[in-house]
């Protein structure tokens, strides 16, 4: 995988809570930005998917609706972060 540089302007707000979130992660501001945007990205991609079926096929009766909302919640939540000490652990 090649890196680029890139530089980007964001709310100091926004910035101040992305440097919470990567330490919280113990990742670095630029580590944590890129998972960000790989997830949102991943996330948008399956939206428009999910139009295009619904497009042909109409939508979800209520009761699908409430699954799939459930689903989209689960499978949207951030993961926790890893476990490195146990990776590392020698038994």
């Amino acid at each position: 995988m090649s890196l680029e540089r890139v530089t980007i302007t964001i709310p100091s707000e926004t910035l101040a809570a992305a440097k919470e979130a990567a330490e919280n992660e113990g990742l670095s501001v630029s580590a944590w930005l890129s998972k960000a945007a790989e997830r949102a990205a991943k996330i948008q991609a399956g939206l428009s998917a999910a139009e295009e079926v619904l497009a042909e096929i109409g939508p979800p009766t209520p009761e699908r609706q409430v699954w799939v909302d459930d689903f989209m919640d689960e499978v949207t939540r951030p993961a926790p972060p890893e476990d490195t000490a146990s990776a590392h652990d020698v038994a």
